[in-house]
């Protein structure tokens, strides 16, 4: 129905492109006319006779050139078919705009071997001219669907490629965390049950998430603090998280996943390393057009090499999403640990 509507829109326009014409030489010739001081004489039917006429030529235009394209290997041989049927279109045209201008003016006397003999060349010329004038519009509508079909295959791919890097997250956090609930079981089974269901929640949460590659800063939020009432069943006393989240930027779309690999590494390279209590700092805030999440821990033992699973998988997610417009890093903190920034474009 759309498509429908584009063409009828799209051969309206061409109708009411061939009507201005002999519309303004109409008016160009009746100004003239009087500017010297001759009568004036509109000979409008005439006009739109000569016009309309050639305005025919406009679909055998399209066809010619989407039959018969000026292609490198094909240029010569298409040339010479566009040439016989523009002849042979201007000597039709003449024959058809005698037998009108007979009805509508016949005290001009018009004849079709008159006018052959007058007007052929440069009626050929603008019959060339508007197969110039269509072979732009068919190069630039298949450069557009070129582009188009480069930029959904360039799509396709990215999708697919944060699909499988979710799908790589989900399983690594997983094992992590059954891991930690094997290693409670042996010491604490109330604290190993209060853990699997904690679990259970964030992998409800989380496969809700499955087929979206953003969501809300509060839904990613919520998503962290099961995760981080995990680690602190796992770790007691000896873990303190404070989050501070700008309200303005709780609605900004963040990639689901993004703060869970954030908050593991400074809990497995920091916290678990470091004798006694340690903290961990979550904030978010608007910089510009840029959304800034940061995750500090006053850990020790973070060292430089491989990021591991979760961090590189997470630096590949961000560029896929945004691009350049992008950053993810890791720098020593104030007082000791690590600060791992990331910016990503704020959009809600």
């Amino acid at each position: 129905m759309r498509l429908s509507l584009r063409r009828g829109v799209f051969w309206l326009t061409i109708v009411a492109l061939w009507t201005i014409f002999p519309l303004l030489q109409a008016f160009q010739a009746a100004f003239y006319s009087r500017y010297i001081g001759d009568a004036v004489q509109w000979n409008l039917p005439l006009r739109l006779a000569d016009w309309y006429t050639c305005a025919l030529f406009t679909p055998i235009a399209f066809w010619l050139v989407g039959r018969f394209p000026l292609q490198r290997s094909t240029w010569m041989r298409n040339a010479a078919v566009h040439l016989a049927v523009s002849s042979l279109f201007a000597t039709v045209k003449f024959a058809l705009y005698a037998e009108v201008a007979r009805y509508v003016s016949p005290a001009d006397g018009l004849r079709f071997d008159t006018l052959l003999a007058r007007k052929f060349v440069s009626e050929s010329i603008a019959l060339w001219a508007i197969l110039g004038i269509v072979h732009a519009v068919e190069y630039h509508r298949r450069y557009r669907e070129r582009e188009i079909h480069a930029l959904r295959l360039e799509a396709e791919l990215a999708s697919a490629r944060l699909d499988a890097l979710t799908a790589q997250l989900q399983p690594h956090f997983l094992f992590n965390t059954l891991n930690s609930i094997s290693t409670l079981m042996h010491r604490d089974v109330a604290a190993a049950d209060e853990m699997l269901t904690h679990l259970s929640d964030l992998l409800h949460r989380t496969l809700r998430q499955h087929d979206r590659h953003e969501i809300r800063l509060a839904e990613e939020l919520e998503l962290l603090r099961h995760y981080v009432d995990i680690m602190k069943i796992r770790f007691q006393d000896r873990l303190a998280v404070t989050i501070d989240v700008d309200e303005r930027v709780r609605e900004a779309m963040v990639p689901p996943l993004l703060l869970q690999p954030l908050v593991e590494n400074a809990i497995r390279h920091g916290i678990a390393r470091k004798p006694g209590a340690g903290a961990i700092d979550i904030a978010a805030h608007r910089i510009d057009e840029l959304l800034e999440i940061t995750v500090t821990d006053d850990g020790e033992g973070h060292a430089g090499g491989d990021e591991g699973v979760g961090l590189s998988n997470t630096r590949r997610r961000l560029r896929e999403l945004y691009g350049e417009r992008q950053s993810l890093a890791l720098s020593p903190a104030e007082h000791g640990g690590l600060l791992v920034k990331v910016r990503i474009p704020c959009a809600s």
